[in-house]
């Protein structure tokens, strides 16, 4: 006999059954639930890149020329432009890209919670807050302009209490999960980004703060990078999410390796970035750290991302690696990262 988690139980408790006894079943469910949303949400970034490529484009372009310090750091730039035009762009028949694809996609997901999770993302919000409390891989934050307290779960254990947080929240049943990623700032500077966007909002023309965040979600993420920028990193990168360890160690020496060669904190940054995203595409047995970095370097050099110039071979000589391994790499890297890369460099023109 089947029952409906919102059926009444079958102990006779009179409560639901996803509140009794199917609570104890949903646990064990949950981090199942939470990666295959995690994978449809890769599904709808790569809908969005195949199916609307000439509008995202169109769209970039003028914030390009409006939002400097965003600019400056190119990769994040990226993704916070994603973020904001796959949610609330408007294509055909008044649907964004965001609507359209759960439209599409929610009626081939084979498992019933994971389909309702996905239909419910049509009722997304953007967030800005201070995280209040960590338990495992569950935060509680308080948005900063209208007080509400949100639950967000990341795939992860984090740590991260006092840390000012902003990005897009996707229903996840009674949680939150934030689209893409969510964009971190230490914890001694949340004061000032939290009056930085109160600021902004109180000034602007808009009353409801969602409307604030889908006209200018691109503008609050470039004033909180002008409040953050000096002398800090951008984005605690810590928080990303890796498939493999040598992944997370391979961007920890990535990021040092950058800084120790003095491209800049906004380079090194990118970098990462980048390496993250395609290990979210490969999922990359790393060997030889080494190998990964100078295939980077040699990358963003081709792509002109990098004020230097130098061969592949003094490259491979520096890390102790050799030319033709250096450029195999490159090559895979390449044919995964090619269209970040080159709006990265429009972006710098």
């Amino acid at each position: 006999m089947s029952i409906g988690r919102n059926d009444p139980c079958l102990c006779g408790s009179g409560r639901k059954y996803k509140k009794c006894c199917g609570k104890r079943e949903g646990a064990a469910i949950v981090p199942v639930l939470v990666e295959e949303a995690s994978a449809i949400q890769r599904e709808l970034i790569d809908y969005a890149m195949e199916n609307h490529s000439a509008m995202l484009k169109k769209e970039f372009q003028p914030l390009l020329r409006s939002n400097e310090t965003l600019r400056q750091n190119e990769q994040v730039f990226l993704v916070t432009f994603e973020i904001w035009a796959i949610l609330t762009r408007t294509i055909k028949e008044n649907e964004t890209i965001l609507t359209k694809f759960v439209k599409r996609r929610v009626p081939s997901i084979s498992r019933q919670r994971t389909a309702e999770i996905v239909s419910s993302w049509v009722d997304y919000r953007f967030m800005a807050g201070v995280i209040e409390s960590c338990d495992g891989p569950v935060y509680r934050v308080r948005d900063i302009l209208t007080d509400e307290v949100y639950s967000v779960r990341a795939l992860r254990s984090v740590d991260l209490v006092g840390a000012f947080v902003t990005g897009a929240l996707l229903p996840h049943e009674s949680d939150y999960t934030f689209f893409m990623t969510d964009f971190h700032f230490e914890a001694a500077h949340a004061e000032a980004m939290a009056a930085a966007v109160r600021n902004m909002f109180n000034e602007s023309a808009f009353e409801d703060t969602q409307d604030f965040f889908t006209h200018d979600f691109v503008g609050v993420m470039d004033t909180l990078f002008a409040v953050y920028e000096k002398g800090h990193a951008a984005v605690d990168l810590t928080t990303l999410m890796w498939a493999k360890e040598a992944q997370k160690e391979t961007a920890a020496h990535m990021e040092a390796s950058f800084e120790q060669e003095q491209y800049g904190q906004p380079v090194a940054q990118m970098a990462v970035l980048l390496w993250n995203y395609y290990c979210s595409k490969e999922d990359p047995a790393v060997r030889k750290k080494e190998v990964f970095t100078a295939a980077m370097i040699a990358l963003l050099q081709a792509h002109e991302l990098l004020d230097v110039k130098e061969s592949k071979a003094a490259i491979a000589s520096r890390y102790g690696i050799s030319a033709a391994t250096l450029s195999k790499r490159q090559k895979e890297m390449e044919a995964v990262l090619e269209e970040k890369l080159q709006a990265a460099g429009s972006g710098q023109k």
